[in-house]
């Protein structure tokens, strides 16, 4: 395999369980690397990928630099590093603002607009002062295109444009060239997001088993630990009985990402919500903040309404509020 792409491993068409193979068989020692790294990190093994991605944030290559940045900034935030987290996300600032200004390549120039937007949306940052990323998904390969799909549905998804972010994610899906599948992933995990917002519980449920079944052969835990709370219940109500030892390793890893989201993106909250409360009880805030009812979060999750009303009568006292309303100030936009 010849790959030398951004994030090289999301560039790779290839079937559930073939990671580790794909892996190994980049010719490219340094791209080799890299997708090594991109493995560690969607198999929740953080600290291995920042160790990796450490050693190419100073490259003078483009690709390795913006892949390795990346990769630093979320492998930290799942280990709790949040100023190492914003080391990452100010490198990929300045190779942006140099390339607009004097771009080595078109290539060059759509990679670092990509980072730019992978830092930033993921993040829930502000992007007005970036380029229009639609301008430069063209000069991206198709596997890195894919994934430029579901982070402009992400942004769709943000602005509450729940039935724009679904129709991106099923075009990109239905016009797709092979089995990215780590885009594919993250596509229906946004299905999933955008049909739960949208009240369709079935539909939503559907996407997100679709997601979990290509996933968990190479226990590509991530990109449900970063989504955990925008799945509002979902992976409670799917996975946890289902699947429970890769369910128990998820919720492990859930807290302290989110603890590491929250420092960067909204440090007021962090300490209230990610410190005091558990996954579980952070999906039903989640679910009540977005107004669903107790029933409603009842018949979701499979519990009795009384059982949801002590849960949320927990986590009013953990986080000293004494109303429903109140949630809203504290849980993620």
């Amino acid at each position: 395999m010849f790959n030398m792409s951004i994030l090289p491993l999301i560039n790779s068409s290839f079937q559930p369980g073939e990671a580790q193979n794909i892996v190994s068989n980049f010719a490219d020692q340094d791209f080799q690397e890299i997708a090594r790294a991109e493995y560690y990190y969607f198999s929740g093994q953080a600290e291995e990928c920042s160790n990796i991605a450490e050693n190419y944030l100073m490259s003078q290559n483009i690709k390795l630099k913006m892949s390795s940045c990346l990769l630093y900034v979320y492998s930290n935030l799942t280990l709790g590093r949040a100023a190492a987290s914003r080391k990452g996300l100010n490198e990929i600032q300045v190779c942006l603002e140099k390339e607009m200004k004097n771009a080595s390549s078109a290539e060059n120039r759509a990679v670092c607009v990509f980072a730019g937007y992978m830092a930033s949306v993921l993040l829930h940052l502000p992007t007005n002062e970036l380029p229009d990323m639609d301008i430069y998904v063209t000069s991206l390969p198709h596997g890195i295109r894919l994934f430029s799909a579901y982070v402009i549905a992400h942004m769709a998804y943000l602005k509450g444009e729940y039935g724009r972010a679904l129709g991106i994610c099923e075009s990109a899906l239905m016009f797709r060239n092979g089995t990215y599948l780590i885009s594919m992933i993250y596509l229906y995990c946004m299905i999933a997001m955008c049909q739960i917002n949208l009240k369709h519980q079935q539909e939503a449920k559907d996407a997100l088993m679709i997601a979990w079944n290509m996933a968990k052969e190479d226990e590509f835990l991530e990109p449900f630990i970063e989504h955990h709370g925008l799945l509002q219940g979902l992976l409670e109500s799917c996975v946890r009985k289902e699947d429970t030892e890769i369910y128990k390793k998820l919720s492990d890893k859930v807290i302290t990402f989110s603890r590491g989201w929250m420092a960067i993106h909204n440090s007021v909250s962090e300490n209230s919500v990610t410190d005091a409360l558990t996954s579980m009880e952070f999906s039903i805030a989640m679910l009540a903040s977005r107004d669903w009812n107790n029933q409603e979060i009842a018949d979701h999750l499979g519990f009795s309404i009384n059982t949801v009303k002590n849960y949320l009568s927990n986590i009013y006292t953990k986080l000293g509020i004494k109303k429903r309303d109140e949630l809203k100030n504290y849980m993620l936009k």
